[in-house]
């Protein structure tokens, strides 16, 4: 389990610094320990204490790295975005294939700890308003995200111009969360690669056969 969440939490920093990657690998350990710990006791039971002595590091080292133990379960999605960055900064193909690109590298990393994104969904859930704000900061710079690579995809003259990227990135983030809820209620008994694969086919081309479309028009 450790080794699974330390691989998706790697990466992520230009030409870091020695202090940067040490500063990293710090933060790295402490989420992992406290992963670790929701899974076998749940988030609830776990203290901010016990993170500590599980990471080795002291009171004051976890709050430099995260505000409140209720911030750890926002860290997932500011990884996975900033992975989600650096793979749009490095495509070079079309905006169709990015897209795929960017909604299949979100499904995998999911895939990858299924037992980690099943408490992110459970916990994030359960929490209060207030504390949905940060997660919904990390849900607009998804939107933000793919929102460029379909302005992108209109500027070439591969999608329709008439769409408001936003909301096409709203739709395609809205669903890749039910399909990730769907999955983790289902036990992980859903092919999230297989749906997101025909949810971006049905975004791109619609529902409607094509030889048919000139008769429902």
């Amino acid at each position: 389990m450790t080794e699974s969440i330390d691989r998706s939490m790697s990466g992520g920093i230009d030409a870091p610094s020695r202090r940067d990657r040490k500063r990293e690998r710090t933060r790295v350990e402490i989420y992992t320990a406290a992963m670790n710990l929701f899974l076998r006791r749940g988030f609830e039971a776990v203290t901010i204490e016990e993170i500590c002595d599980a990471a080795d590091v002291a009171r004051a080292t976890f709050f430099l790295h995260f505000p409140t133990k209720e911030a750890l379960l926002t860290e997932y999605g500011v990884r996975a975005n900033r992975a989600l960055a650096e793979l749009i900064r490095a495509a070079h193909g079309n905006a169709t294939s990015t897209l795929k690109a960017a909604l299949k590298m979100l499904a995998e990393r999911a895939m990858q700890q299924p037992d980690v994104i099943r408490l992110h969904v459970r916990e994030l859930l359960s929490r209060p308003p207030r504390f949905l704000e940060s997660h919904q900061e990390q849900t607009e710079n998804l939107v933000s995200l793919l929102a460029g690579v379909i302005r992108r995809g209109q500027a070439a003259g591969e999608f329709r111009r008439r769409i408001e990227p936003a909301l096409a990135a709203i739709a395609l983030c809205a669903t890749y969360f039910a399909l990730i809820y769907e999955w983790a209620r289902r036990g992980g008994k859903l092919d999230v690669e297989g749906a997101i694969a025909q949810t971006l086919d049905i975004v791109l081309n619609g529902l409607s056969d094509k030889k048919n479309k000139r008769a429902l028009g």
